[in-house]
């Protein structure tokens, strides 16, 4: 069988496990279940719905007029509106299956890019696997589904950093294109602190590969260099048919080997021009017609004692002898290979050329992400924006450190249930992240991996530390400290987001683990004398794990989770010592362990019951309580805006099936009806004393017409229309402002005293125009003026107004920069009034009245992004040109 066919076999059979296991995770969605738990249904239903009405519609979601009395739209980064993929999903499957489509299609998309770095850093077929299931398909992952994202933006993690693997091999414009695009579309997917953390990992890649570029390597650089081809390591040819180079690099870290000449061998890192070297040449056939490269991956599977002489020269025959220690100590980068050289000591030259090739690779790197920013910047400027017309630009903001990892979590990743019983919603543990599971064999095949895994697992390693101690937040002072006080560290918030990063530098960690198992497999003879043994040493930890746990300080759940941890490696055990010796020994040892772990990983979704899923027909009901409102809607509503359900509370039932009919948090997006509340960061300013105020000031100024408890009506005065069954009513109010009206008086206050002046029992907002800027106005109130909106669309409104003196127009929409003002043709500035609404000045006289949202910052950055996409499709012409 040829290497292609054989490949293209493993591909196939790649592909349907990967279906299956899809198929096993996601099962509910088969019997007609979809996802819709926390921000799901509290977030994403109401954004896919606006962005799928903007996108009919033909415009651009810049601005939605239906939360907190208006607010950006396209700036909050998770609402995706620059993201394609949402963009297909929403328009094929509707607003409510979008989402449930898009996390399982990115959780193969995690575990494909994840896969194919495995490979790219020369993992075997089934290490590569494991890599791949353990973070697109462990649990952690899974249960994500409610931050969708998160996990949107983490799916690119493998793809981005196989670019800045091949970016600081060898820098060209391929593998930084493909770095920018990767980290452009997980900026678009909408979580930062994701693209940061995958930043990092590149740069410590940068870091340690760069260090080993050589001159005479760059032509290694490619997936299919003949330098892997030739490599003795388990990545290539499990039993297949090796490809027909005739010259490769045969790999070997080891610092010399002698050959019976006298002649060291020797890993050559330095520039070729340093050291006087002949490269190994293989010869093209074996005597048996067999390939050489073949014979050689062969023969490092076998003892040294049991290991045949590849080819005629002795030179090869000592090259091949050093494998086996090669393999078991540290594996060579793609880039290094076997020259015949003198064993001459490097000089200062080497070391400076080495440090030089470091700082190019993470320059490389750098660019490729500062240019994905520069392509982003269409989202990344308006986002900025509104981060500082928030609350988090407020002096004082301080929930940096909320949702910090404790300690009991991240021994959860490894012992399922470690971490329960948790504590209060917001106290020391998380609830970001439900199931933090990774898997117990394969999280230990990450720890051999980080420990025994060559140069190359290295920046892994350093990575998963890190991020784990960054997610612990609170519960590490040194990362509390850095989160609190480094940019751009210190802009975020929920530390429990790093753990995300941490899985991913597992998840590559596991690959060289199983990896390092098999090629201690040729040391580890079977024995079943052993494997007995092992046996019933599992069987007594198991039994004996119940009373240990109950004499430790652990969690109450922990003792139900602790026969898993003895059971899945006594498993793995058992099954390196049965199985028999032979040739292809490693490779079933590869294979043995990497199935345990796969079904490790299946096992545990479900016994542990993950994600949480609510039937499609429960979903699909239409709000009840749209004949009891009026036709066309002309008011606002005023819902309850409930934030992230509290696990710890009693008595909670049925939240997601009743969310539309009680129109929360955000779901009277989803009914077009706008409303003085909002759910969901970033907070506008002063939303937090003006929007959620909860008086009748404020809810008259907003003009609510209309409000929606789960009880009764929250002031007397308001007419009952409907009460549901579970206690929900709908109530009217006669006494709300309409949307714009005039005032021919107005005053040039503080913000202190526009809401106490909005809060005030009198309601003096009626007939004065509390303002932060313009020029007061003091006019007796007359009669005969009037306004009538002419159209009114997200991002535009028009008004007939007619004034019967100098006065004030008001508009109960929320003031904020990017709006611009027209009156009769002409720009006029708008005034925030009222504490938190707009403003503009009128003479008398009728006049026509626009306000348009047309942002400098979506401009610049729009340009921005257009220049850096034009400029990419420019240098990949040139290059297609030139090929």
């Amino acid at each position: 069988m040829t290497t292609r066919r054989l490949e293209g076999r493993k591909v196939a059979l790649a592909v349907v496990g990967l279906v299956a296991l899809l198929a096993f995770d996601y099962s509910p969605v088969l019997r007609g279940e979809l996802l819709a738990g926390r921000d799901v249904f509290r977030i994403f239903f109401p954004d896919s719905a606006f962005l799928l009405e903007s996108l009919r519609t033909g415009e651009l979601p810049l601005w939605t007029p239906y939360m907190r009395l208006g607010q950006p739209f396209a700036a909050t980064l998770y609402s995706q509106v620059f993201y394609p993929p949402r963009w297909v999903a929403v328009l094929v499957s509707g607003h409510i299956v979008s989402m449930t489509v898009m996390h399982i299609a990115h959780a193969a998309l995690a575990a494909v890019g994840v896969f194919l770095l495995a490979k790219r850093l020369r993992a075997s077929w089934p290490a590569s696997l494991v890599a791949g299931a353990m973070f697109g398909l462990s649990p952690m992952m899974t249960d994500l589904g409610i931050q969708q994202n998160v996990v949107d933006a983490a799916a690119w993690s493998g793809f981005i950093l196989l670019a800045a693997y091949d970016l600081a091999l060898q820098p060209g414009r391929g593998p930084l294109t493909r770095l920018a695009i990767f980290s452009t579309l997980s900026l678009f997917a909408g979580s930062p602190e994701t693209t940061l953390w995958q930043g990092i990992i590149a740069v410590l890649v940068a870091g340690f590969v760069g260090a080993t570029r050589t001159p005479g390597a760059q032509g290694t650089g490619t997936a299919h260099s003949v330098a892997h081809a030739a490599s003795p390591g388990p990545s290539q040819h499990e039993g297949s048919e090796a490809p027909r180079a005739t010259e490769g690099r045969v790999a070997n870290p080891a610092a010399s080997v002698s050959s019976p000449d006298g002649v060291a061998f020797r890993e050559t890192s330095a520039p070729a021009e340093q050291q006087s070297s002949a490269r190994l040449t293989l010869p093209e056939t074996h005597p048996t017609g067999s390939s050489s490269t073949e014979d050689a991956a062969r023969a490092a599977e076998l003892p040294t004692a049991h290991r045949p002489l590849v080819g005629p020269s002795s030179q090869v025959a000592s090259a091949l002898e050093s494998a086996p220690h090669a393999a078991s100590s540290t594996t060579t980068e793609p880039e290094q290979s076997l020259h015949v050289t003198t064993a001459a000591p490097h000089s200062s030259r080497v070391s400076r050329s080495g440090l030089r090739s470091r700082i190019r690779a993470v320059a490389a790197i750098a660019g490729g992400f500062i240019l994905s920013a520069i392509l982003a910047s269409v989202v990344l400027l308006p986002t900025a924006e509104f981060a500082l017309n928030s609350l988090r630009a407020q002096g004082g903001w301080s929930e940096q450190l909320a949702w910090s990892v404790s300690w009991p979590q991240v021994l959860s990743s490894v012992w399922p249930l470690a971490d329960w019983p948790r504590d209060r919603y917001w106290g020391k543990d998380q609830w970001f992240i439900l199931n933090l599971f990774l898997g117990t064999l394969p999280c230990t095949l990450a720890i051999v991996g980080g420990l025994h895994g060559p140069r190359r697992a290295r920046p892994f390693l350093i990575g998963a530390l890190a991020l784990v101690l960054l997610s612990l937040g609170r519960h590490f002072p040194p990362a509390a400290w850095v989160l609190q006080s480094v940019p751009p560290f210190s802009l975020f918030r929920y530390p429990a987001k790093y753990f995300v990063g941490t899985a991913f530098c597992l998840s590559v960690l596991a690959a060289f683990g199983l990896d390092a198992l098999g090629r201690l497999a040729r040391k580890l003879p079977p024995s079943r004398v052993k494997a007995a043994v092992a046996f019933v040493l599992m069987g007594a930890a198991i039994a004996a794990s119940g009373p240990l746990v109950r004499m430790l300080p652990m969690r109450a759940s922990a003792e139900a989770g602790a026969p898993w941890v003895p059971f899945a490696l006594g498993l793995a055990v058992v099954t390196v010592l049965l199985l028999p010796w032979s040739f292809a020994r490693p490779r079933r040892v590869r294979h043995g362990l990497a199935a345990l772990a796969v079904l490790e990983l299946a096992a545990a979704h479900s016994l542990l019951g993950v994600p949480r899923y609510t039937p499609w027909e429960a979903l699909k009901q239409p709000f009840s309580l749209r004949a009891f409102l009026p036709e066309p809607f002309q008011g606002r509503i005023s819902a309850d805006i409930e934030g992230p359900e509290d696990p710890t509370r009693v008595g909670i039932t049925n939240t997601i099936e009743r969310s539309l009919d009680r129109l929360i948090p955000n779901r009277f997006v989803e009914e077009r009806l706008p409303a003085l509340e909002g759910y969901g960061a970033p907070e506008p300013l002063r939303s937090d004393v003006f929007h959620l105020a909860g008086e009748r000031g404020a809810y008259d100024l907003a003009g609510v017409t209309h409000y929606i408890r789960k009880g009764p009506p929250p002031f007397e005065d308001l007419e009952l229309l409907h009460q549901a069954e579970d206690g929900t009513t709908l109530s009217r109010s006669r006494t709300a402002l309409p949307r714009a009206f005039l005032v021919q008086r107005a005053r040039v206050v503080s913000d202190e005293e526009a809401l106490e002046a909005v809060l005030d029992e009198d309601h003096p907002f009626r007939e004065i125009a509390f303002l932060a800027t313009g020029e007061p106005l003091d006019q007796p109130e007359c009669a005969g003026g009037s306004v009538r909106i002419e159209k009114s669309t997200a991002q535009h409104l028009e008004l007939a107004v007619s004034a019967c003196d100098d006065s004030y127009l008001v508009v109960s929409d929320s003031y904020y920069p990017g709006w611009r003002a027209t009156v009769d043709g002409k720009d006029t500035p708008i005034h925030r009034a009222n504490h938190a609404l707009r403003a503009v000045r009128l003479t008398p006289g009728a006049h026509r009245v626009h306000f348009d949202y047309a942002p400098t910052s979506f401009r610049l950055g729009l340009a921005l992004s257009l220049l850096g996409w034009a400029g990419l499709g420019f240098v990949w012409l040139r290059a297609r040109r030139r090929a």
